[in-house]
């Protein structure tokens, strides 16, 4: 079995007491939500007689880690880099389960990142640029979403302050990350200069021109980035319908369009390293986006979301048990899709 590299001593008494601390805090969050009635139990005693939804969700699961590792191994072929559809999967599998049990959605990348990089001496770089770009993208296209539904909603938005303040945000958020790209994609452009020229100032400037110019290989296939996209927007509209199913099992009388508004903004909280998996955490905040809209069983939404989605972390630990050798090779191609 493949294991990370050895910690020291002190770092790694750190490390599990910061991790005792923010699993302490999770299940204080969690034990008020079902204390104070915002998470309902017994209304979770439903899914018992849901197969056909349950069955729909965990189809519609399997399609969002079908589209994530896709999307990782498109976005290497453009550098030379081959990741296999079996591996992809592998590796989608087993950042699921870090990221279901540690904190925020971090862990999962870090996984991915370490067994990616495994054995790729001389490419490391451009290979975590590539997987820290993935989650950019999977970022990008989740901002995305929840903007897509805003022109439905404009009186809701209006009337209701901290909604607006939020799709603000959102907004801010989206294009900042789109300008990012911009001035990684378009070398001629002046913004592109002026951060090259302030990055080549940098204590790091050699790592950050590696990183520019692993970025940069996009320029010369923007079908692949599209694709990776594209494939983004459908990973977070199933994961986004899986919530709304929950919905439609626990609380079916809060089942509307408006849960695509706020379901995208919920995943982005439930993704913050404060507690593993964003346990209580993400319940908390889909609790609140739901009664800004007029909708009610946002965490119990949430958390029937965390029990669907136990299969794919536990596949994912099946994988990590079994452990598996290198994962990206040399070889791949922008224009060569198949995997």
């Amino acid at each position: 079995m493949a294991s990370a590299p050895p910690k020291s001593a002190p770092s790694s008494v750190r490390r599990k007491l910061w991790g005792s601390i923010r699993f302490a805090i999770g299940i204080g969050l969690f034990a008020y939500l079902a204390k104070s009635g915002i998470i309902d139990l017994d209304t979770l005693k439903r899914l018992s007689t849901a197969w056909p939804i349950t069955l729909a969700a965990l189809a519609l699961m399997g399609v969002d880690v079908l589209m994530m590792s896709l999307r990782l191994s498109w976005l290497l072929q453009p550098h030379g880099l081959r990741l296999s559809l079996d591996k992809s999967l592998q590796l989608t599998f087993v950042s699921f389960f870090f990221t279901t049990f540690l904190p925020g959605s971090a862990g999962g990348a870090l996984a991915k990142l370490f067994y990616a990089a495994k054995e790729n001496e001389g490419r490391r770089t451009e290979i975590a640029t590539v997987v820290i770009f993935d989650r950019a993208v999977g970022l990008f296209s989740l901002l995305i979403l929840s903007l897509a539904f805003v022109p439905f909603f404009p009186r809701l938005i209006w009337e209701v302050t901290a909604l607006r303040v939020l799709v603000v945000i959102v907004a801010v958020l989206t294009v900042g990350l789109l300008a990012l790209l911009f001035v990684c994609l378009f070398d001629r452009s002046p913004a592109n200069r002026a951060a090259w020229w302030i990055l080549r100032r940098m204590p790091w400037s050699h790592l950050s021109d590696r990183v520019i110019r692993t970025l940069a290989f996009y320029r010369r296939s923007p079908g692949t980035f599209l694709a990776a996209f594209a494939a983004s927007l459908v990973a977070n509209f199933s994961v986004a319908a899986v919530a709304a199913l929950a919905v439609l099992v626990l609380h079916p009388s809060y089942f509307s369009l408006k849960l695509f508004l706020v379901i995208p903004m919920g995943y982005i909280a439930n993704s913050l390293p404060l507690t593993p998996g964003g346990l209580g955490v993400g319940e908390t905040a889909f609790d609140s986006l739901f009664k800004l809209t007029g909708l009610g069983g946002g965490a119990d939404a949430l958390l029937c979301w965390r029990i669907w989605s136990l299969p794919i972390a536990l596949l994912g630990l099946v994988y990590y048990l079994r452990g598996f050798g290198r994962s990206v090779h040399d070889g791949g191609s922008a224009t060569d899709r198949s995997s």
